[in-house]
Parts: C-alpha cells; sequence; structure tokens
C-alpha cells in the first residue's frame, strides 16, 4: 500500500521480471534465484484489461484453458474448469458478453477485472501478483473481488499479492500482512493487526473509528517527522534481524557494517540506487494449514532471516536453524515443490493444438474487423460503381486503354485495402502476445502461422466478391479466365497484406506505419511508368519493387492471351493491324515494356509474400516479442 507513486507497481514489476533491475540485485524465490521456471509458476494481473474486445467472455476464457492446461486433460475437464472458475468468481451471467471498447459497450470494469483474474487461475498458480484489482471499482465491488481472492487464498493455499492505493477499513482488515511504501522506501512490513502497536512506538496514536488505512497514508504523506521515524523504525527492525539471525556468527554488530553488508529489502538509503530487492519467501503462505504448529514456527523463524539478504553466511546460519528447530519437516515432501521438473519449462501444449486454437480464435477475432458491414458495403458498392463505368466494354482498340484502367483500377484497390489493413494488426494485438507468452501459453511460430491461415479466408472473401461482380458487368463470360484473373487478384492482396505485417511489426506507431505504406505505394507508382513514362533512368530500377508491377502484368497476359481478342482500328497504331484485324497479345505488353512472362511474375510475387511474412516472423521474435 502506498500512495501514487510510491513504487507500489514498480515492484510488482521488477518480482514478475516485467521490469529490468539492477546487475547488483536479486530476486529469490524459496531460495532460489527468480528464473523461467518459476516465473511459469508466478502470474501477474495488470492493472490494464488486456483482451481481445470482439470476444466474449467464455470464448476468451475457454482459448486460455485450451491453450494453458495440459494436453492430456479431456477438453470436458477444461470446459468443466471454465465453468467452475467462471461460477466463482460470479462471472456466469455476463459469460456470453464481448469486453467492448470505447466504441462499443461491453463488460463492466469489475467484470473485466475478475475475467482477467479467471484467465490465470486456470494453471493455478503459485503465486498471483496484482495490480490495483479494485481501483476503479465501486466499494461494493471492490470488496466482493477481494472476498473472492481471498477465499481462494485460503482453500487454494495460495499466496495473493496485491497493491492497493486507498483501501476501505473493511477491506484493510481483509488482508494479512501490509508493507507500506512511500516514494520507493519501506515505512512499515509486518502483520496488518499490528499497525496499531507499531504507530504506538513511534508516538503516533490511530484515532479510534477512523480507517486506518487512510490515517496511515495522511500522516506518511503530510507529516515528515512521521515519516522520518518510518523509514528509521522500518530500518532499525531489519538490522535488529540481520543482527539477531544472520551476523551473530560473523561478530558483526555495527549498525553502519550490517547496512554495507547487508542491505535491506526497499529499505530507503541516502543513496536509492543502490537498492537491493530480494524477496526469498514470497510463497511462504503456499503451505499454511499444512504443517503442524511446530512447522508454522519453523517457518517463522526462518522467513525472518530469509527476507532480504544475500550474504552466504546469512542463508547457511539460518538453514542451521530451521535443521535444529525441525529437520524432519524441512526434508518433507510436502515442503518439495517441483520447480526442477523439465516440464514446467515446456509449452502445456503441442505446436499442433496451438495452431489449431489460435487459428480458430483469430478468424472469430477478425471476422467482425475484416467482414464488417462497412466494408461489405464498401467492397458491393464499388463492385457496381466499377461495372457501370466499364460495362460491357466493346473490346476494341479504341477502348483498349479504359480495359487496361479496370485492371490497374483493381489491382491497386486491393494492394492498398489489404496493406493498410494489416498496418494495425500486431500493434493491437502486441499487449495480448506479450502477456500471454510471458504466462507460456504458446509459441511464437505457432501464432504467427496461426495467424496467417486463420485470417486467409477473410482475406480472399472481399476480392472474390468485388470481382464476381464487376467482372461480370464487364462482359466476362468464360470462367476459366475468371478462376485465372481472381487467382492473380487474390495473389496480389495476400502479397500487400504481407507488407502490412512486416510494417506494422516494424512500426507500432500507427501514424509511422502509415506514412511508411504510403510513402512505398505511391513511390511505386510514380516511378513504376504507369503515371508517367518520363522515369530518370537511375531511377527506374524502382518498378521492380512494386507488387503492382507484376501482379497488372499478368492480369493483362492472362485477358488479352485467353480472352476475346481485341479488334484493331482505322488507322490503327499497331503495326500488326496492316495485316489482321485483331492486336496479337505480345504487342499490347511490348507497347508497355512488359517484356516478362507469366511464371516469372508470379515467382517475384511468391518470393515477395515468403520474404515479407519471414521479415514480419523475425521483428517480432527478435524485437518485439522475445523469448519469454
Amino acid at each position: 500500500m502506498g500512495p501514487s507513486g510510491s513504487g507500489k507497481t514498480t515492484l510488482l514489476d521488477c518480482l514478475s521480471s516485467q521490469r529490468k533491475i539492477s546487475s547488483t540485485s536479486r530476486i529469490y524465490v524459496n531460495g532460489e534465484p527468480l528464473s523461467k521456471k518459476w516465473r511459469r509458476k508466478i502470474c501477474y494481473v495488470l492493472q490494464e484489461e488486456i483482451f481481445f474486445s470482439s470476444l466474449t467472455l467464455r470464448e476468451t476464457v475457454t482459448y486460455a484453458a485450451l491453450l494453458r492446461l495440459p494436453e492430456k486433460m479431456p477438453k470436458v475437464e477444461k470446459f468443466a474448469m471454465v465453468d467452475s472458475i467462471l461460477e466463482s468468481l460470479e462471472l456466469t451471467s455476463c459469460q456470453h458478453t464481448k469486453f467492448g471498447d470505447y466504441m462499443n459497450r461491453g463488460l463492466s470494469g469489475g467484470e473485466k477485472r475478475r475475467a482477467n483474474i479467471a484467465c490465470e487461475l486456470l494453471t493455478n498458480p503459485l503465486l498471483m501478483l496484482l495490480d490495483e484489482p479494485t481501483s476503479g471499482l465501486d466499494s461494493h465491488a471492490a470488496i466482493s473481488l477481494l472476498k473472492i481472492l481471498k477465499r481462494y487464498a485460503i482453500q487454494e493455499q495460495k499466496t495473493v499479492v496485491i497493491t492497493v492505493h486507498q483501501p476501505s477499513s473493511e477491506m484493510f482488515r481483509m488482508f494479512d500482512k501490509l508493507l507500506l511504501l512511500y516514494n520507493g522506501c519501506t515505512a512499515y512490513y509486518g502483520g496488518v493487526n499490528n499497525i496499531y502497536e507499531y504507530f504506538q512506538d513511534i508516538g503516533v496514536t490511530i484515532k479510534p473509528h477512523y480507517n486506518p488505512a487512510e490515517f496511515v497514508l495522511e500522516q506518511l504523506k503530510s507529516n515528515p517527522d512521521t515519516r522520518e521515524k518510518l523509514f528509521m523504525a522500518a530500518k532499525e527492525s531489519y538490522s535488529n534481524i540481520l543482527n539477531q539471525n544472520c551476523l551473530a556468527q560473523n561478530g558483526v554488530i555495527n549498525t553502519n557494517e550490517i547496512n554495507r553488508i547487508c542491505p535491506s529489502v526497499m529499505v530507503c538509503h541516502e543513496d536509492k540506487d543502490q537498492h537491493n530487492v530480494l524477496i526469498n519467501d514470497i510463497i511462504q503462505n503456499y503451505y499454511n494449514d499444512v504443517h503442524t504448529n511446530s512447522s508454522r514456527h519453523l517457518r517463522t523463524e526462518s522467513n525472518n532471516c530469509h527476507l532480504g539478504f544475500n550474504l552466504e553466511s546469512c542463508q547457511r546460519s539460518c538453514e542451521e536453524a530451521t535443521q535444529q528447530l525441525c529437520p524432519s519437516e524441512l526434508h518433507s515432501d510436502a515442503w518439495t515443490v517441483p520447480v526442477d521438473n523439465e516440464d514446467w519449462l515446456d509449452y502445456p501444449t503441442k505446436f499442433h493444438t496451438q495452431f489449431r486454437v489460435l487459428s480458430n480464435r483469430n478468424f472469430k477475432e477478425a471476422k467482425s474487423r475484416m467482414l464488417s458491414k462497412l466494408n461489405w458495403f464498401q467492397t458491393i458498392g464499388l463492385s457496381l460503381m466499377t461495372g457501370v463505368i466499364w460495362f460491357n466494354i466493346p473490346r476494341t482498340e479504341e477502348y483498349l486503354h479504359d480495359l487496361q484502367g479496370w485492371m490497374f483500377f483493381s489491382q491497386t484497390y486491393w494492394m492498398l485495402f489489404a496493406l493498410f489493413g494489416a498496418l494495425n494488426s500486431f500493434p493491437s494485438e502486441r499487449e495480448v502476445i506479450n502477456k500471454e507468452r510471458r504466462s507460456g501459453s504458446y509459441r511464437l511460430s505457432a501464432y504467427y502461422l496461426a495467424k496467417m491461415f486463420g485470417e486467409l479466408p477473410l482475406v480472399v472473401t472481399l476480392p472474390t466478391v468485388y470481382l464476381l461482380i464487376s467482372y461480370s458487368l464487364l462482359g466476362c463470360s468464360s470462367l476459366k479466365l475468371f478462376l485465372l484473373m481472381l487467382v492473380f487478384l487474390l495473389l496480389n492482396t495476400m502479397v500487400a497484406q504481407s507488407v502490412g505485417f512486416f510494417i506494422g511489426a516494424c512500426c507500432m506507431d500507427m501514424n509511422v506505419s502509415i506514412t511508411l505504406s504510403a510513402l512505398y505505394t505511391l513511390a511505386t507508382q510514380l516511378f513504376g511508368g504507369f503515371l508517367s513514362t518520363r522515369i530518370p533512368e537511375f531511377l527506374s530500377w524502382i518498378r521492380y519493387t512494386s507488387m503492382v508491377h507484376y501482379a497488372y502484368q499478368n492480369m493483362q497476359i492472362l485477358e488479352f492471351r485467353e480472352g476475346p481478342p481485341i479488334s484493331c482500328k482505322k488507322p490503327s497504331s499497331y503495326e500488326a493491324c496492316t495485316k489482321s484485324d485483331t492486336i496479337p497479345y505480345e504487342d499490347i505488353l511490348r507497347s508497355q515494356n512488359f517484356t516478362t512472362p507469366l511464371w516469372f511474375n508470379t515467382l517475384v510475387l511468391l518470393s515477395f509474400l515468403v520474404l515479407f511474412r519471414g521479415l514480419g516472423y523475425t521483428v517480432l521474435r527478435y524485437f518485439r516479442c522475445p523469448r519469454t
């Protein structure tokens, strides 16, 4: 507990490895350095609710269960666990409500907080860290949430660590221990019931019928003298622990020497950069009510030594003390946590399961976004407009440029539509990916491939509808030609989406992504020779970096080779018209400096597809979503 800016969230970030600590600091859990195997059993519930807004609460928790529960567990049991958690958190009544966002109303703040907790409870973590779960909730909702967490901690024998700003008196009495912070310094650490006596010892009496949390914070913020007394008392308390339990064998009793050798946890020193953050017994409550009274006494004595010291002599003396108090209990199986089991480092599900579940989730999440009513209206409306403009266009030399204009417009439009639609994909999902990967839910490769394949049916739907309407009104009557044109239109669309994925992964700022995308697409059109033939020779190479350059060629090759011939006009600008009434498709392409064959253009487009999707994955893997 502490006022704003006291370091509560920073402390939780450090304990959960969200934030890097200095090289001189250490974090221990049950005597072991905090490592990947421990992080898999520690859940961190952030203050922000990071979810897909278009999914319902039940869908979100169900997908989390399918990804995070063991592969060998039957689906029936996973669904039963989801039902049990939703019922225990009182979320059954709103389980079919979408999370929503700032535009679409969804779950309330309290329901989102409990949904956040529900996803973490699935893995049965040893330790739960919650960053201000009661902020923004009314008094009743906050108390209900704390009762649920209290019941979970007692029934499941787990440790729950919560940061809170200014709780009510009823909420304050629910806590077992309190760490009081101010400006990154420890003002008090101990039992909640002991805080009255603690303040009396420094000459401050908590008023009767007064919320103790409000009184403590008020004294801490507005009374410098009381604040200094609290800091000195906390420092003296830790020094006494050191003197009594850790340094007796070394004969060190000087306070300055104690501070030099065994710096304490979050105690305010003159040089705040030299703080050590060591938590050695943070899962102590996990074994409550399992052992006898003697083992509880053992844990109390050893915890006093474990909390915040990194001297080997300190650890040895504590181990000797615990051996003397209760050697049989110390080495019993009940005290053993299987953190050395290599299964902890593995993912709970296999790659194919992750791919299947994530594909289903990505499809469901992207469906409402990519196939929205607005996109349907835009696609059908644009199809009808192009069909009216190019309706039954005559296949003569006079209308040749009009036919080429339809091809260029179609390829350019769907390139821009797919590219700009993919820009916001990874930035909007980045926090969700990072949160789920920190908990060890799935591999990044499984997510990336699932995203590509899960959204594929959605990517091809609108271009297919557009071509079906527009090309039919244009006068196409050949099914073979329609299918071939559709293949290359979709290929161009998927290549553009790949470029959008890559730029979106590189630039998490949407404004930067749009600027770079617009610069790329406009440059390839300006220097591609489509709008002007006066291109400087040293810049003519830019056309070969344009996907439209190759897709546009392929559409013309197919249209003029497989479709009805183009009739000559009198007089004609093509020499072949002196010998024939139709223009060969080779002459039409040669007049535009299109000389590469169909297979080569297709190979280049496929290379673009593989290259940009590979680059997008590389950026995510090593820069945006590194390994946990």
